[in-house]
């Protein structure tokens, strides 16, 4: 079975370097909406955690209510990619909402950013709202070391409970 120790280095390195990345959700319907995010990636454990601060959108939390887990993407133009499902769940915990702040506002760009430029003046705002990701598959292709195959390493890390 692969461990996500396996592709940890390429995962941080290409969503560190990639930073934007399409999030879909899907609708009670089974109709699906993506969107463009930023978020920011760290370890929990041995299980890697996102994190997004994006609007609670009427679309977005019809959708996340309906059906929690989302897909994932990163594309680089040298072909690099990550891509997995996720549980996506809304934050409200402060100790939480403080961490991921630091974490963004901390972070060098164009993975770290001003929050503040969005009209957020800190995480006891009640406009810093926050999206956890907890994936349960994820995969990477690095171009560079997949000998020509495009067949990138998969990992299932099953449900964070």
């Amino acid at each position: 079975m692969t461990t996500f120790d396996t592709i940890r280095d390429e995962f941080f390195r290409f969503t560190g370097e990639i930073v934007w990345c399409t999030i879909t959700t899907v609708d009670a319907d089974g109709r699906p909406r993506s969107r463009i995010l930023h978020p920011i990636w760290e370890m929990e454990g041995d299980r890697p955690v996102g994190w997004i601060f994006t609007s609670p959108s009427p679309i977005k939390a019809r959708h996340l209510s309906a059906n929690p887990t989302v897909a994932f993407s990163y594309w680089s133009p040298a072909h690099n990619t990550v891509s997995g499902e996720a549980v996506a769940s809304w934050v409200t915990d402060d100790a939480a909402k403080k961490h991921v702040w630091d974490l963004f506002t901390t972070a060098p760009e164009p993975l770290g950013y001003d929050l503040t430029t969005f009209g957020v003046s800190g995480p006891d705002d009640p406009k810093f709202t926050l999206l956890r990701l907890d994936p349960d598959r994820v995969q990477v292709l690095d171009v560079a070391t997949s000998s020509g195959t495009f067949t990138p390493t998969v990992v299932r890390l099953g449900s964070p409970d």
